[in-house]
């Protein structure tokens, strides 16, 4: 960075350092390093002069008196630096030190520059979010242009090089403090100062905390909290969820992409909280692109779209239940398309945003689960199933009972096969028009799974003779964040 000169009588450098162990001889040369600590003893002798220019760019200099190598605001002239004698003179920068190669007595004249570096004037931190800050450098540039920028988050024990002014750390510790500093340096190598500054990771907002703080009354923001209390505590779930209901609730989530304009493909939607987890359902049906085409892929949805409610029909899939029985952990709907190929597509940066969950798959009867009103086949499905099975796994599809409970409470005492009135569909935003599995199957026999259909009522299908549309449905990590939007459609639930 600062380069200096210095200016020395051989004989009486061997002399001061030769008891040092300060020089090397290299081919019958003497290589001394002359430190700030004996300068000034070199100085006395004449044997040394040092040069500093007056102003930057001058070309003039004046003799120095100053007993130590200068730190800050020159740098070492080896053009100009000189000997008598045939000396050379060289500046080590990672030890600050001038050092002379001479065979013979000699006195040297080092040469140093005025030299204007970079001077960083101000390092904002912006963005900052749970766990990222970016930081935003603005400096002054001086004799040359900036060539690196060096960032660090700890304090200095190790910095990232970037030819940026603005870099981002991300995965920091959410609600910490750290000591972040920047420097530069130019095309010359010479640094900048340090800049220090503290910036704090806001503290984390998580979505499932957020969800339920929009609710404080049955209805409110279309939230209802089924604690078996209120005007419709006899219908309710009774497991203390927070579920929405109605005909289009606000309850959206960008899901795969934090772009401000959401593609329609990551649009998805809050089921409910449960516990300290945010069940969601993809908002449409999956493309081919998303859950492949192996498995249980049998091709392009055809059974008609009259009731279908969104834009992508052309491009919807079809798939089996499963090739085989109604045992969901023989699906390879379930292994191959929603468990592998799934999560696979949509990244490890988001399928790891999903928990493990323990999906309730041993399913009822017709007489239990469509032939009776939501409550009674949320207890048949969940609570008191046909079979104690179950199956863990990270993705799975609806159950009926969240189909059921989707629905305006006013339709919560009409028996699910009868959902298949406009009052029932238009007044559940779950409902899409198309056939729909969900994850229950029919116990009486291994040839059946309750089906959503296309009128809005529950039924069931075969599982190996019906291609209908799928729509992974999941549990998101307690810890997940929420950062922005209003859960509509267009400004939808930004997480992180």
């Amino acid at each position: 960075m600062n380069k200096r000169i210095l200016l020395i009588s051989g004989i009486l450098l061997t002399t001061i350092f030769g008891g040092l162990g300060l020089y090397n001889v290299i081919d019958n040369k003497s290589r001394l390093v002359i430190t700030n600590e004996k300068i000034e003893q070199v100085m006395k002798t004449n044997a040394l002069t040092m040069m500093y220019e007056t102003e930057a760019g001058s070309g003039e200099y004046r003799v120095s008196n100053d007993t130590s190598w200068p730190q800050e605001g020159y740098v070492f002239n080896e053009k100009l630096s000189d000997c008598e004698n045939g000396g050379t003179l060289s500046w080590n920068d990672e030890t600050k030190r001038v050092v002379l190669t001479t065979s013979t007595f000699d006195k040297c004249y080092v040469y140093f520059d005025k030299y204007l570096p970079t001077i960083i004037n101000s390092v904002s931190a912006s963005d900052i979010s749970n766990n990222s800050i970016t930081l935003t450098v603005n400096a002054t540039v001086g004799e040359n242009p900036i060539q690196v920028y060096y960032y660090s988050n700890n304090g200095g024990s190790s910095y990232v090089e970037s030819n940026s002014n603005t870099y981002t750390f991300n995965g920091l510790e959410t609600g910490t403090e750290y000591e972040f500093r920047v420097y530069v340096i130019d095309s010359n190598g010479v640094s900048s100062e340090v800049y220090s500054l503290q910036a704090t990771t806001e503290s984390a907002v998580y979505l499932a905390n957020y969800i339920k703080s929009l609710y404080t009354s049955d209805g409110a923001n279309g939230i209802y909290l089924h604690d078996g209390q209120g005007t419709y505590g006899s219908l309710e779930a009774g497991d203390n969820s927070y579920r929405y209901s109605g005909a289009n609730p606000n309850n959206y989530v960008c899901f795969g992409s934090i772009t401000s304009s959401c593609p329609n493909d990551n649009l998805y939607r809050i089921i409910g909280v449960f516990g300290d987890q945010v069940k969601l359902i993809k908002h449409d049906y999956a493309t081919s692109t998303l859950l492949g085409t192996n498995g249980d892929y049998y091709g392009q949805y055809t059974l008609g779209e009259y009731y279908y409610k969104g834009s992508n029909y052309s491009n919807i899939a079809g798939y089996l239940w499963n090739y085989g029985i109604n045992t969901w952990s023989e699906s390879q709907l379930n292994t191959v398309n929603l468990n592998e190929n799934y999560l696979a597509n949509i990244g490890s940066e988001w399928s790891g945003k999903i928990a493990e969950h323990i999906w309730q798959v041993g399913g009822n009867t017709y007489q239990n689960i469509y032939n009776v009103v939501i409550k009674q086949a949320y207890t048949n499905e969940i609570i008191n199933s046909a079979t104690n099975a179950t199956y863990n796994a990270k993705i799975g599809l609806m159950y009926v009972s969240d189909y059921g409970y989707a629905a305006s409470p006013n339709n919560w005492n009409t028996i699910l096969y009868n959902y298949d009135n406009d009052t029932n569909r238009n007044n559940n935003w779950i409902y899409m028009g198309l056939y729909d599995w969900t994850i229950t199957r029919y116990s009486i026999n291994e040839g059946n799974v309750f089906v959503i259909n296309t009128n809005g009522s529950v039924i069931y299908a075969s599982p190996i003779d019906n291609v209908l549309a799928v729509r992974p449905t999941f549990y998101l990590n307690s810890d997940v964040a929420y950062i922005s939007g209003t859960g509509t459609s267009s400004n939808p639930y930004i997480i992180d």
